[in-house]
């Protein structure tokens, strides 16, 4: 098991590090946490203006600061002009794929609009030399990429949908869509199941989807706001809620007792890991913009998951 401190990471710069993405990096030989560098100090644009930063790590235990994106040729830095959230990385041999939520501007609270748009690097420049191939999902304020690889080497992104489906009168839900190739991609919908039905679990909204494969069955966790929801699935399409976890109150670690949000999950051997971020010094119940800058301040945690049919709990 490994041994990791509470929290692994904090943002040098904001303090701001959010929606972290994990992935290994043959190339450098090191892991790549990749975040949404949010800007607390900023008061009501802490969530606009983003960049994605970097953090690596040779052993998952000591993290550093790497730097922050640039998309094609543009960034680097800690303020951007643009607004970058929730970067979802998939490698496909030599070449890396982000899917990313991306808005044209940087206006406060949240830039305006939405996509989810595709970048393409070098594995051997994952910090510099992302280059957008297209929109992904054009769906209106769509947010929140999570791309796997199938057994038939097809890929499948889940997401959380726009707010201009006609089937859901206006309300966010989580969706997928599928791709033979990462670059040509067919929406096929809402999954089935219980994701979207709140009659079976009272969640009246959901961000931050990740779904994971582990010893052939499909995993997913939402961020409902609440800690995190838990479902299982045979196909990836119908899915079973198995209940919330990681909720405020139940971990006593460093600055990690509030609720867990937007997780990322690495499967290494028969183990899996989730890594998300805390705002601990955030009140329960205080609306985003009457927030001070201390309370805006986010970490990156890391943890073990058990997983079995049942669902997923936390070690």
């Amino acid at each position: 098991m490994i041994e990791f401190s509470a929290p692994i990471y904090a943002d040098p710069y904001y303090c701001g590090s959010c929606d972290p993405e994990i992935v290994w990096n043959s190339f450098s030989g090191e892991w790549m946490c990749f975040y949404t560098g949010r800007r607390p100090a900023l008061g009501v644009a802490a969530t606009c203006g983003n960049p994605i930063g970097v953090a690596v790590s040779r052993d998952l235990k000591n993290w550093m600061f790497r730097g922050y994106c640039l998309f094609d040729g543009e960034g680097g830095k800690p303020d951007s002009r643009h607004t970058f959230w929730a970067p979802g990385i998939i490698l496909n041999g030599d070449e890396a794929h982000m899917f990313v939520t991306y808005k044209e501007d940087a206006t406060p609270p949240w830039g305006t609009g939405g996509c989810i748009a595709h970048y393409k690097a070098s594995v051997a420049d994952m910090l510099n030399g992302w280059k957008r191939v297209d929109v992904t999902i054009g769906e209106d304020d769509c947010l929140d990429a999570s791309v796997i690889k199938l057994e038939n080497g097809n890929f499948r992104m889940y997401y959380v949908g726009g707010v201009n489906n006609q089937d859901t009168k206006g309300r966010k839900t989580i969706r997928y869509a599928e791709s033979s190739n990462l670059n040509d991609w067919t929406v096929k919908g809402d999954v089935k199941g219980e994701v979207n039905d709140k009659k079976v679990h009272g969640i009246g909204y959901q961000e931050g989807v990740y779904v994971f494969l582990w010893k052939g069955r499909f995993y997913m966790l939402t961020d409902p706001h609440k800690g995190l929801a838990t479902y299982s699935s045979d196909d990836g399409i119908t899915w079973k809620y198995h209940g919330q976890i990681m909720e405020t109150g139940t971990s006593s670690r460093t600055l990690d007792w509030s609720q867990a949000r937007h997780p990322s999950v690495l499967v290494q051997d028969d183990r899996t890991y989730i890594f998300y971020h805390v705002e601990p010094f955030r009140p329960e119940k205080v609306k985003g913009s009457e927030l001070e800058k201390h309370q805006r301040y986010a970490f990156i945690q890391m943890a073990e998951l058990k997983c079995s049919e049942n669902g997923i709990q936390r070690y």
